[in-house]
């Protein structure tokens, strides 16, 4: 079982600017347009044309306002040159009150005149000034107060600048707005005086989230922190249901990250009640493999412990609308890829699998002799040891027990299409005449990659051990195909799938069935009290 992961979901926008580095511009990945609200900063936009406008933003807090602002510089839409925020936190004079207002009109003042001088006469794009952290003037002096709004009146009647002043009290809003009234009205737009900022719609927040957490956990899924479609939907529901001022997406992504914190402290209770943590290797061997088990697996190059992780979203699809969907809810299905299990999907190519077959197949019990390989036309250099571990050792799945990167693209070029185009017709032999069918067994075959996987780790340093059909540790009627045990670490159960049918739902069926034997165990074993795993029955029924 792997170390949990911590899941990084940033709350407000300061986080999400230090995350981001003050690049503003990357949060165009996860960032979902408000349109009603763009659309009203258009027509005030507009609008402008030699004076400029106060637009108040009036929303409650954690509602997306700053979130909203910082995204109106790269919507290629709205008309805005440039945006300059003023933090009116950093212009406090505790000992000299009513400096501070005197300050931010300077401020103000001087980034339009350095605007001025510096824009381009034919862009008529404008300059979007936000005065951050200042939402309320009730500290301030009534005469510093008018003193501000009269200033501001005077430069923007000859300068066409929108500033954007966010506000969270309707009180502090409506007095603001009293204040500034009483010089001039042309300080506001006429038609949208201020922008009631409600956030956007509850029925985008499930896309939030999960391109949030995907933004910001380098591109894993909501499905590796052990949430599912129905954990955003059903929290949607209850957010569709509250008033208007309740419906807050930074509450939202709180409870989305709660919902988190409880499965996560769930599934570490039945991750401390394991005897020993058991990863599940599945290992496709037809020459179309590497491009099926693609679809199946996340090839994460920079985090090796994740390289072949199963795939929730892509396994789920195929425990829908069929006979499996009774075994399969989402929880039980992830408990299975990582929970109590860690499950992997990997391939060898077919290539080195005749070859490790060929090598090995006397020590091995392969029921084939070499005259008769020799009858297949299989090349000669298939037939050395040394030529089969190092074919092996190029695999995924020695990569992967050796705690190696795995290798980065598709292999097309070279000698890799000819050999798995050699190997195809033996491997369909060897599966129909050998391997499938009442007859049939896989066992000789296994312990041919066992064998194989011995001598290459036999090395002291790797301390791994190979075993073929033999009992799990401590799921008694589980029998893998290989068992490697990794002394005082876990245990590795490879399920090798021999079929020669490429199909991607024959591969995923497979591997659903496989896993519902284990998982079967596991419930027997609680059930039985043998395994107290804390309340699991509760989520995987």
């Amino acid at each position: 079982m792997t170390e949990f992961l911590e899941l990084d979901l940033p709350l407000t926008y300061e986080e999400v600017l230090i995350k981001v580095s003050n690049d503003v511009a990357k949060m165009a990945e996860f960032i979902v347009p408000v349109t009603k609200s763009e659309e009203q900063i258009v027509q005030v936009i507009n609008d402008i044309k030699q004076s400029g406008y106060i637009l108040f933003l009036y929303g409650i807090s954690g509602v997306g306002k700053s979130t909203f602002i910082g995204s109106l510089e790269w919507r290629a839409h709205i008309p805005i040159r440039k945006i300059v925020n003023i933090n009116a936190s950093d212009l406090n004079e505790p000992d000299k009150p009513g400096l501070k207002l005197k300050k931010l009109y300077a401020k103000i003042n001087q980034i339009v005149r350095e605007d001025r001088q510096n824009s381009s006469p034919k862009n008529q794009d404008k300059l979007c000034i936000i005065i951050d952290y200042l939402e309320s003037l009730q500290e301030e002096l009534l005469p510093d107060v008018r003193a501000l709004f009269r200033d501001l009146n005077g430069l923007l009647r000859t300068s066409p600048v929108l500033i954007v002043w966010p506000v969270t009290e309707r009180e502090d809003l409506e007095k603001m707005q009293h204040y500034a009234s009483s010089f001039s009205s042309t300080l506001f737009h006429k038609r949208i005086p201020v922008m009631e900022f409600t956030g956007p719609p509850v029925g985008d927040y499930p896309k939030i989230a999960k391109t949030t957490i995907s933004f910001f956990n380098q591109g894993r899924t909501y499905h590796d922190f052990q949430l599912h479609d129905s954990d955003f939907e059903q929290l949607k529901e209850l957010y569709e249901c509250k008033p208007l001022m309740k419906q807050v997406i930074r509450d939202y992504l709180k409870e989305i990250k709660l919902c988190w914190e409880d499965k996560t402290n769930y599934i570490e209770k039945i991750a401390k009640t394991i005897p020993k943590p058991t990863e599940i290797w599945f290992i496709v061997c037809y020459p179309e493999a590497e491009e099926i088990v693609s679809r199946f697996a996340k090839q994460t190059i920079d985090v090796v412990d994740e390289a072949w992780n199963a795939d929730y979203s892509q396994l789920s699809v195929y425990t829908k609308n069929n006979q499996m969907e009774a075994d399969w809810t989402p929880q039980r299905l992830s408990l299975a890829l990582n929970g109590v299990f860690d499950t992997k999907i990997m391939y060898i190519p077919t290539n080195t699998l005749i070859s490790c077959f060929v090598a090995y197949s006397k020590e091995a019990g392969i029921p084939i002799s070499r005259e008769e390989f020799d009858s297949w036309e299989i090349p000669k250099f298939w037939f050395q040891k040394a030529r089969a571990k190092q074919s092996l050792s190029t695999t995924p799945l020695y990569l992967k027990l050796a705690g190696e990167e795995p290798k980065k693209g598709k292999r097309k070029s070279g000698a890799v299409p000819g050999a798995l185009e050699k190997a195809k017709p033996i491997f369909e032999k060897l599966n129909k005449d050998y391997i499938s069918g009442s007859k049939g067994s896989d066992k000789p075959f296994n312990k041919a990659i066992s064998l194989a996987l011995s001598e290459l780790f036999s090395e002291e340093k790797f301390d791994l051990s190979f075993k073929v059909e033999h009992n799990h540790p401590w799921l008694q009627h589980i029998r893998p195909d290989i068992l490697v045990d990794v002394p005082n670490k876990k245990c590795i159960c490879i399920e090798i799938h021999y079929t020669i049918r490429p199909a991607p739902n024959i591969l995923a069926k497979y591997i659903l069935s496989k896993l519902n034997n284990y998982m079967k165990q596991v419930e027997k074993l609680y059930e039985s009290g043998q395994l107290p795993l804390l309340e699991i029955t509760k989520s995987i029924e």
